[in-house]
């Protein structure tokens, strides 16, 4: 059975049992099996299963940037390198999105000031009733000292926690300068850190995507390769070799399903808090390893960096060795050229791709290309 079978079969069954599963590296699993493992398990079982081939699918176009048309497709091919992307940037509207309602991100940040200011709250108390409580400490506060300084009582427990009090109380002084009352203020305030870390925890990591076929047709007729005007690269993995032990521990199959769970009170947790094994892979599970099930087609691994790493500062990093590399069914004859004479220069094998006459698969050409008339060029160009 394909993935793109399997996909329909659960597709088919009933909502709630659809809601149950999920596919991971082409396997059907039960989705709470999946969550139930944590970092460690889910890391070790990717490990075991993970492919020895990548494949990239590349569009073999030019970008403009900075007034400069760049083909990034070649310089991937070129320097054996990979580009970490923002997930922002990608074509899936829930991609890296972790589900935060902002109502229950209020509630449960408001909790965490009414602990910091050691005030006696329900934990089931609604916004209205906490931010009141809130609102009205800070208020007497202010009008005792005239100052925000005593308004958080507890002793912050990280560096990050002190800074976020200081944040607060900057952004509430400005928000009260520019004449609004104070429960407006407070809101306001409370939105910003919303939006702000809603956004960091979509940005805070990079990531560079990778299948385990070179034959998908849903892959080169899409963006990805140009609608088969691109090309694929091979990677072999070299799980022992010490130079690419990076690469190797930071690659994860992506998670196909249909639920898209709520860990707001968690994730709301984490926030001015160091960061650790457990919240980053929350982050990382339940965001940049989640997808919809419509994309389980794609089989998708992903290498997930953070942001921050000094060592490549255009985000571009060296990859598994290119071991091949598949051209196009549409690539034209000049471009098929320049991807040909950067295959020779790198001693890279290379082979076309073509439709398969009995069915509707994508194959290995047994022409060599530049033994093709279809895609012989000009004599005096010409690479034969």
């Amino acid at each position: 059975m394909t993935i793109i079978d399997l996909v329909s079969s659960i597709q088919s069954v009933a909502p709630e049992l659809s809601s149950s599963y999920c596919i991971v590296n082409g396997a059907l699993m039960r989705l709470d099996e999946i969550e139930k493992m944590g970092y460690r398990e889910f890391w070790l079982r990717s490990k075991l299963n993970m492919p020895r081939k990548f494949y990239k699918y590349c569009p073999n176009t030019c970008k403009e940037k900075d007034g400069e048309l760049i083909n990034y497709s070649h310089l991937t091919l070129e320097n054996n390198t990979v580009f970490m992307q923002s997930p922002s940037e990608f074509d899936d509207v829930y991609d890296s999105d972790i589900h935060i309602e902002f109502g229950e991100y209020e509630k449960y940040r408001l909790l965490e000031y009414c602990r910091r200011c050691q005030l006696n709250i329900d934990h089931d108390a609604k916004p209205q009733e906490l931010g009141d409580n809130f609102l009205r400490w800070i208020y007497e506060n202010y009008q005792r000292t005239h100052s925000f300084d005593g308004v958080f009582q507890i002793e912050p427990e990280s560096e990050l926690e002190k800074l976020s009090n200081q944040c607060f109380c900057l952004r509430l002084q400005n928000e009260l300068m520019k004449g609004i009352d104070w429960g407006t203020a407070l809101a306001k305030v409370i939105r910003i850190e919303y939006e702000e870390y809603a956004s960091y925890l979509k940005t805070a990591f990079r990531t560079s995507c990778f299948t385990t076929t070179p034959y998908s047709q849903l892959m080169w007729g899409g963006s990805y390769a140009d609608c088969h005007r691109g090309f694929c690269i091979e990677y072999t993995v070299l799980p022992e070799n010490e130079a690419y032990q990076e690469i190797y521990h930071n690659l994860f199959p992506m998670v196909y399903c249909k639920a898209r769970p709520n860990i707001t009170e968690r994730i709301v947790a984490y926030k001015d808090k160091p960061p650790t094994e457990d919240n980053l892979w929350d982050i990382y599970f339940h965001g940049a390893l989640r997808k919809s099930i419509d994309w389980a087609y794609q089989n998708e691994w992903r290498l997930l960096l953070p942001m921050g790493r000094t060592k490549e500062t255009n985000y571009n990093i060296a990859f598994f060795p290119i071991t091949k590399v598949f051209l196009g069914n549409r690539m034209n004859p000049e471009k098929r050229k320049s991807i040909i004479e950067i295959c020779h220069s790198r001693n890279i094998p290379y082979v076309g791709v073509t439709r398969n006459p009995d069915c509707f698969e994508m194959q290995d050409c047994n022409v060599l290309c530049e033994n093709c008339p279809q895609y012989q060029i000009d004599p005096k160009t010409s690479i034969r």
